[in-house]
C-alpha cells in the first residue's frame, strides 16, 4: 500500500469512527471502490442484540429500498433480451388493473415513481410469512386473515395487490408521467413482471441474472435466502436498556421494493454495473438509467432528479452522483456512484433513521479531497436561509394512507412539522422550500407547482407528495 493510500485509509477510518459515535450506531459497514477495485472497506461495532458479534466487511445487512436499483437492473436485462420494452403499457402485464386500462401507464412510470399513485397503504397490509428449517415459505393460517375492511385478506402475490388496489378508493395525483411520488406498489408490480417473464421467483431471478454473474456471494433476497447464512446483522430497535431485534420484514410481495440483504462489498459491485464493464448492464443501459430523470417536487431549485431506480444529483460541474437509500425498522443504507470517477460507495447500518445519505456524501467528499478535488458535498444541500411571508397559510394537515398524517403548525415565529412523537423545525432556503428533519420539502399548489400563488394543496417531503387532508383550506 502506498503512503498516499495508507493516509487515505486512516482518514476514512477516522471519519467512520466519528460518524459511528456521532449517530450512536450499533454497527456500521462501509466499502469504497474505484473503477471496480476496492480502495477501502471496514466494519465497526456489533451486529447482534448482545453486542458480542463484530460487524465485518462481509456482514450482510438488510438495505430496504436500495433493492429498487436491483429491480430496475432486472427490468433492463429483460429489455435487453427483448422480453419487454420500458414503453410497454402496464396493461400488457396487468390487464385487470383498473387504473391502467386506458394504456397511458407505462413500465417506465413504475421505475420513475411517476405512475400517478399517491402513497397507498399496502406495505402495512402485506402478509408476513415464516420459513421452515429448509428455507421453505410457510403461509400464515388463512383463518387469521384480517377483516376485509383492514386489508382485504392475504397480500402475497401481485394478483392480490391488483385486487386490493382496485378495491381501494383513492385519487390519483395526476396522469402518468406528470409528477413523481414514491410508490412501493409500482416496484412490487415490476417484480411480478420479472417473475412472469422468467418463470421463477424474484429471488431466483436476482441470483441467476445478477448475483452470480457479478460474483456477489454475500447477497440474498428475503429470509429464505438466509437460512444457511452466517454473519448477518440483526435489524435493531433502541430500547430503554439497549437494543432488541426487529427481525427482517418477510413479505414476499414487497421483496422487489425492499427485500435485499447484502454486504457492502456486494453493494459496491452492484452499483458499479452502471459503468457498463460487466455482462449485466451495457454502458448504454447504465446511461439510460440516469438520463432524463423526473423532477423531485421537494427539491425545485436543486440539480437533482430520479431516474430508473436511482436518484441523480449534480454535485458540481464535474461530478454526477447516482444513488439510493433505504430505511426500515432496524435498517439504514446508502449506495452511490460518481459516474465520472467510477467511484462507488456503500454504507449499511443495523438501526433505523441513521442519516446514511449524509454519511455517504461525506465519504465521497473525503475520497475526492484525497484525490486533490476538495469539495464539501453535503446532504441535504443548503443555501442561504430565507424568511418567507405567510407562514400561517402553510399550516395544516398533510398525509397519505401510506405515511399517515403530518401536522404543520405555526409556533411563535417558526413553522414546525409534527408527526406522532416527533417535532422538527422547518428551515426555509426559498419562499416555500428547504429542509426539515433531514428531509427536503416544498409546499405545492394544485398543479404541483412552486412557488405558491395560493394556499398549498400538498407538501412534497423528500420523494413523496403528501396531499392536504384538512378540509378547512382549499
Amino acid at each position: 500500500m502506498t503512503v498516499d493510500r495508507l493516509n487515505e485509509t486512516r482518514r476514512l477510518s477516522g471519519l467512520l469512527e466519528s460518524v459511528a459515535d456521532r449517530y450512536a450506531l450499533p454497527g456500521l459497514a462501509v466499502a469504497v471502490a474505484e473503477a471496480g477495485s476496492e480502495i477501502f472497506a471496514r466494519g465497526l461495532g456489533t451486529r447482534d442484540v448482545e453486542g458480542r458479534l463484530p460487524v465485518t466487511t462481509d456482514t450482510m445487512f438488510g438495505v430496504a429500498s436500495v433493492t429498487k436499483f436491483l429491480t430496475a437492473i432486472l427490468i433492463m436485462r429483460a429489455e435487453a433480451q427483448t422480453l419487454l420494452t420500458l414503453s410497454d403499457p402496464v396493461s400488457r402485464f396487468y390487464p385487470g388493473l383498473d387504473r391502467a386500462r386506458d394504456g397511458r401507464m407505462r413500465l417506465h412510470h413504475f421505475l420513475t415513481h411517476s405512475a400517478g399513485f399517491p402513497g397507498l397503504p399496502f406495505r402495512h397490509r402485506a402478509t408476513d410469512v415464516a420459513f421452515d428449517e429448509r428455507g421453505a415459505v410457510t403461509v400464515p393460517d388463512p383463518e387469521r386473515r384480517p377483516p376485509d375492511n383492514e386489508g382485504g385478506g392475504l397480500l402475497l402475490t401481485p394478483a392480490d395487490l391488483v385486487e386490493n388496489i382496485n378495491a381501494f378508493a383513492f385519487t390519483m395525483l395526476g396522469l402518468p408521467g406528470e409528477r413523481l411520488s414514491y410508490s412501493n406498489e409500482g416496484y412490487c408490480l415490476l417484480g411480478g413482471i420479472i417473475e412472469e417473464l422468467y418463470q421463477c421467483s424474484f429471488a431466483d431471478a436476482a441470483e441467476n441474472l445478477v448475483f452470480r454473474p457479478l460474483g456477489m456471494r454475500r447477497s440474498a433476497v428475503g429470509g429464505k435466502g438466509l437460512h444457511d447464512r452466517t454473519n448477518i446483522a440483526a435489524p435493531l430497535l433502541p430500547t430503554a436498556s439497549g437494543f432488541q431485534s426487529s427481525g427482517f420484514w418477510e413479505a414476499p410481495l414487497f421483496y422487489p421494493a425492499g427485500g435485499l440483504v447484502i454486504s457492502v462489498r456486494d453493494m459496491v459491485r452492484l452499483i458499479s454495473t452502471l459503468d457498463g464493464d460487466t455482462d449485466v448492464l451495457t454502458r448504454e443501459q447504465g446511461m439510460q438509467m440516469i438520463s432524463e430523470p423526473m423532477i423531485v417536487p421537494s427539491r425545485p431549485f436543486l440539480k437533482v432528479g430520479y431516474g430508473l431506480g436511482l436518484e441523480l444529483e449534480h454535485l458540481d460541474a464535474n461530478h454526477t452522483l447516482a444513488w439510493h437509500t433505504g430505511q426500515r425498522p432496524g435498517i439504514s443504507s446508502f449506495v452511490g456512484h460518481v459516474m465520472q470517477k467510477k467511484l462507488s460507495v456503500a454504507v449499511a447500518t443495523n438501526v433505523a433513521d441513521a442519516p446514511t445519505a449524509a454519511i455517504g456524501h461525506e465519504i465521497i467528499a473525503q475520497v475526492l479531497a484525497d484525490a486533490g478535488e476538495p469539495n464539501a458535498f453535503v446532504w441535504p444541500p443548503r443555501s442561504a436561509r430565507a424568511e418567507p411571508d405567510g407562514l400561517q397559510d402553510l399550516s395544516g394537515c398533510y398525509g397519505t394512507p401510506e405515511m399517515g398524517a403530518f401536522h404543520v403548525e405555526l409556533r411563535g415565529e417558526g413553522l414546525l412539522l409534527r408527526r406522532q412523537a416527533s417535532t422538527e423545525a422547518f428551515r426555509f432556503d426559498g419562499p416555500c422550500s428547504g429542509t426539515v428533519g433531514g428531509c427536503t420539502f416544498c409546499f405545492l399548489d394544485e398543479a404541483g407547482q412552486a412557488p405558491l400563488t395560493q394556499k398549498p394543496a400538498a407538501l412534497a417531503l423528500d420523494l413523496r407528495i403528501l396531499p392536504r387532508l384538512d378540509t378547512g383550506h382549499p
